[in-house]
Parts: C-alpha cells; sequence; structure tokens
C-alpha cells in the first residue's frame, strides 16, 4: 500500500521525477564508463608487463636483483622446485635465464636481450600463439630462435635468416653463437619489442656455458590466486639467505605508482560526480518535503502514523534513486562491452607517451557488474542518508502549524 503511494506520488510532479533521474543516470552513466576504462587501462598494463614479461612472482639467487648478473644466478635443483611448487596457489615453475649480448647481421649490431624459455610451460601462462607475427614458435630442443618485432625490423631480417650473437659467458666464459630465426614474435610493449630475443632454455645455456642455471624463476599463479599471499608463504618456505622473493610491485616500483597516482585522480573525479549527484537528489527531497508541508500535515491530522508517513518517503527517494541507477547501467555496460572487445585506440601523441612508458597504445575497457554494482550501491546509500532529512521534518512536525503554510 504505502510502495503504491509513493508510486504515484512520484508521478504527481513527472518533469521534476524525470529531472532527478536523469541526473543519477547520468553520474552512474560517467562514473562507471570513467572506472571502466581506467581499471581496464590498469589490467592492460599489468598484463602486458607483469602477466606476459616479469610474472606476478619471482624467486632469485640473493642479491641478483640489485646486480642482475650471471655470477649471481642460481643453481636449480629438484628440491627447490617442489618446495616452490607446493605453495597453495602455485601453479608451476617457469625458468628463465637473461642475458645481455651484442646481435649482429651484416654491418648491423645492436645490444639485445637473450632470454631463455620453456616454450610449454611460457605457454600456460600466456599464449605465444597471439603474438606470433611470422614464422613458427621454437620447442625444447630446437636450435633455432624467435625474434621480437623491433629487434627483427632494426636488422632488417625474416624467418630462415641467421643472426650473430657474441657477449660473455657464465663465470668469465666467452659466448658466441649463430642462430637461424625460426618467427619474429610481438610483446605488445615497446621497449621490450625492441631489446627481446628468445631461445630455448637449454640452448641459452650452451651459449652461455652455464648447464643448469637459471637467473630467475617466475611462478605462474592460478587466476584467483592473490601474489602477495605466494610471495608471503615463499619467503617462510625458501632460506633467506639463498634466495630472494619479489612480488611485480617490488621488481616494478613504477608501474604500482603510475597506477597509484593515475588511480587517484581518476577516483577524484567520480567524488566530484558523486557531490553533484548528492546535492541533486537532496534538492529534489527538500523541494518534495516543502511543497508538501499542508499534505503533510493533513495526513497527520486525520491520523495516519508518522512513521508509515516517513516510510512512503523513504519508498520515494528509493524508487527513483533504483530507476536512475538502472538506466544508467542498462545504457553504460552494451558501451563499455564495445570498448572492451574493441579496444580504443590512441593516436598521435598519446600514443607516442604511452609507448614512451613502455605501454601499448590501446585501452580495453574491463567488463566486469562489480563496477556498476560498486557504484550503484555508493549512490543508493547515499539516497539513503538523504532521507534522514525528510523523515526527522516529519517526526518533528506539528500538524497545525503545517495546515496554515
Amino acid at each position: 500500500m504505502l510502495l503504491k503511494l509513493a508510486w504515484r506520488n512520484l508521478w504527481r510532479n513527472k518533469k521534476r521525477s524525470i529531472i532527478t533521474i536523469s541526473s543519477i543516470t547520468i553520474a552512474v552513466f560517467l562514473a562507471v564508463f570513467m572506472r571502466t576504462m581506467q581499471l581496464g587501462m590498469y589490467s592492460n598494463m599489468i598484463k602486458n608487463v607483469v602477466g606476459s614479461y616479469v610474472g606476478y612472482v619471482q624467486v632469485h639467487a640473493n642479491g641478483y636483483w640489485d646486480e642482475q648478473t650471471l655470477d649471481n644466478a642460481l643453481t636449480v635443483t629438484p628440491e627447490l622446485l617442489t618446495d616452490i611448487n607446493s605453495v597453495n596457489g602455485v601453479e608451476n615453475t617457469l625458468q628463465r635465464i637473461e642475458s645481455f649480448a651484442l646481435g649482429s647481421v651484416g654491418e648491423d649490431t645492436k645490444g639485445v636481450l637473450i632470454q631463455g624459455i620453456e616454450m610449454e610451460k611460457e605457454q600456460q601462462m600466456v599464449n605465444w600463439n597471439n603474438r606470433l607475427i611470422k614464422g613458427r614458435l621454437f620447442d625444447e630442443n630446437s636450435q633455432a630462435i624467435l625474434l621480437a618485432k623491433g629487434v627483427a625490423k632494426f636488422f632488417k631480417v625474416g624467418v630462415g635468416d641467421t643472426i650473430v650473437f657474441i657477449g660473455q659467458g657464465y663465470h668469465g666464459m666467452s659466448a658466441a653463437g649463430k642462430y637461424k630465426v625460426c618467427g619474429i614474435v610481438d610483446m605488445k610493449n615497446p621497449k621490450i619489442n625492441n631489446l627481446s630475443v628468445f631461445m630455448p632454455l637449454k640452448l641459452v645455456q650452451d651459449f652461455l656455458s652455464a648447464d643448469g642455471v637459471v637467473t630467475q624463476l617466475v611462478i605462474n599463479k592460478s587466476d584467483k590466486a592473490d601474489e602477495d599471499k605466494i610471495a608471503q608463504q615463499l619467503k617462510q618456505k625458501l632460506d633467506a639467505n639463498q634466495y630472494e622473493v619479489m612480488d611485480w610491485k617490488q621488481m616494478l616500483p613504477e608501474l604500482e605508482q603510475t597506477i597509484l597516482a593515475d588511480s587517484v585522480g581518476g577516483l577524484l573525479m567520480v567524488f566530484i560526480l558523486y557531490m553533484i549527484i548528492t546535492f541533486g537528489i537532496f534538492g529534489t527531497v527538500l523541494m518534495m518535503t516543502q511543497e508538501r508541508t499542508f499534505e503533510l500535515g493533513i495526513m497527520l491530522a486525520i491520523g495516519m502514523k508518522r512513521i508509515k508517513l516517513i516510510i512512503t518517503l523513504i519508498y520515494e527517494t528509493i524508487i527513483l534513486t533504483l530507476l536512475g541507477i538502472l538506466l544508467g547501467v542498462a545504457l553504460v555496460m552494451p558501451l563499455v562491452y564495445y570498448f572492451h572487445v574493441n579496444p580504443l585506440q590512441l593516436g598521435g601523441d598519446q600514443a607516442q607517451v604511452m609507448e614512451n612508458f613502455g605501454f601499448e597504445s590501446s585501452i580495453p575497457f574491463l567488463f566486469d557488474f562489480d563496477v556498476p554494482f560498486t557504484h550503484g550501491l555508493i549512490i543508493f546509500v547515499i539516497s539513503l542518508i538523504i532521507t534522514l532529512y525528510p523523515s526527522i521534518k516529519i517526526w518533528k512536525m506539528n500538524p497545525i502549524k503545517a495546515m496554515k503554510r
């Protein structure tokens, strides 16, 4: 009965109700649109730089991160791998070895980062077939290599061409080799694309005279696992005098700081939207209460209980808010899904700035109903707080004075 009465009361002044619903709709639309764009950009940054390169958690020999040389590499033992893989949330452990070398093709030379990887295990973390532009991927016993597209472009080489590398191996050994290119990959990160060469792990260990040695163990976690908890458990399990455990926030603090700084700016804009919508809803409730003072006084005078009158006005505010929230979500989520499937492509100076920082110049929106739910809930709570005003007003109202107005 009270709900039906509240619904009828709302449409006695259609213009006011439509304006209020529209303002809430616009606020929800903008808040969700902005936040999904931001979170999608952060997720893409982390996916490109963390998930596909450094990993969420790494294990090194103690002191390697401060001085990243082969002499500070670690020797992999079955016991070490068993200890790591026994931690809850760890799917498997990827062995990698990295070293800088001088690449040469004809008269062109360039410093490159040679990375030895286990392709079969790497495929479990990231789909390398999606990175492959030309050629094919190598297998465990292959003698061929993959070039990132920036390196291939610099040397003007393609699939089937040969490139020579010269560097320093393990414990001062000389390293030199000539390898055929089996494929070219796009790492979705300009800095990595301009520097990286990928080889089978065993091939790099032979090249560097470092049999059984790796520079890092990358932890491939399950989708729902928390990297902070994994890192904490690994620190408790492994000997701190021999190994160091680091999550991506420790390895890439500049990325975390970039995301945090940008997120604060976005939240500030959302807060401004909330302030606008708060005053909009409050203005509507204030007008409804003031304009209907005479009506409310009559209803109290004829015997309607104050609590029922308060509940009716609360219902009116809730209905207005819910209609605005649902309409806003219904309008914004198809647009968010579109930009999730078809990422927003940056151009010109904006794209150049993103690439200079090592990020892909595209923004896939985050399609997750937690975002509209969160923002809708916040606006709903704001509307409930605003109903305190008419509730107090009615509770203190003198029917005789109200009817004299």
